[in-house]
């Protein structure tokens, strides 16, 4: 887990008042800062009283994402989307480690489904958090935002296959309603087509 970050410390200096070889520089600049603060007060009241207000902040490129369309799980992309956001969706206080791979099934390709059914080689799945049996005992969910990155790897040879760049990021959602962020991560995914259409192969 990732500490809380300090504020800054803020850096304080002494204004040399006594200094009277440049008291009237400072008032004329204290006069001009002075102008300029009731200038733009005037200005904010001339705005609130005609009813006009400040232009909106711009959202944060993850807030952005969140207002993107579902991704769509017929497109190569769209599966390896989907696919990882259920493997990396956890809910500890009901299922095991390793049984997000299960409810991602329909979504995994040959490779990923020998996986599944065998004995799991290490780095074959996502490690769970340490903290697995905290969560367990808080009744707290992992929830995961996927997106597919516009950055793409090389193409390979086979058209058959494709991979992406796809960034993950967890949300620890507690049931009082306290949340906190997992460390972010970014996999390649491998998305090959198959008879049912396009599955999650490996990521790493």
């Amino acid at each position: 887990m990732r500490a809380g970050r300090g504020l800054p410390h803020r850096r304080v200096e002494r204004l040399a008042w006594n200094d009277k070889a440049q008291a009237p520089a400072k008032l004329v600049v204290m006069l001009v800062v002075s102008l300029a603060l009731l200038g733009a007060g005037c200005a904010r009241g001339s705005r609130e009283d005609s009813g006009s207000a400040a232009p909106p902040a711009a959202p944060s490129t993850t807030r952005q994402l969140e207002q993107a369309p579902p991704a769509d799980p017929v497109t190569a992309d769209g599966v390896a989307v989907v696919a990882l956001r259920e493997i990396y969706t956890w809910f500890p206080d009901r299922e095991s480690q390793d049984a997000s791979l299960a409810r991602a099934r329909k979504w995994l390709g040959p490779s990923m489904i020998r996986v599944l059914d065998g004995t799991p080689a290490p780095g074959d799945a996502p490690k769970a958090s340490l903290l697995w049996s905290q969560w367990a005992k808080a009744k707290a969910r992992v929830e995961a935002f996927v997106f597919a990155s516009g950055e793409r790897p090389p193409a390979g040879p086979d058209p058959n296959t494709q991979q992406f760049k796809v960034g993950i990021e967890q949300t620890v959602v507690y049931s009082d309603g306290r949340k906190e962020q997992l460390a972010p991560e970014t996999v390649i995914a491998t998305v090959v087509r198959t008879p049912d259409g396009w599955r999650l192969d490996a990521f790493r």
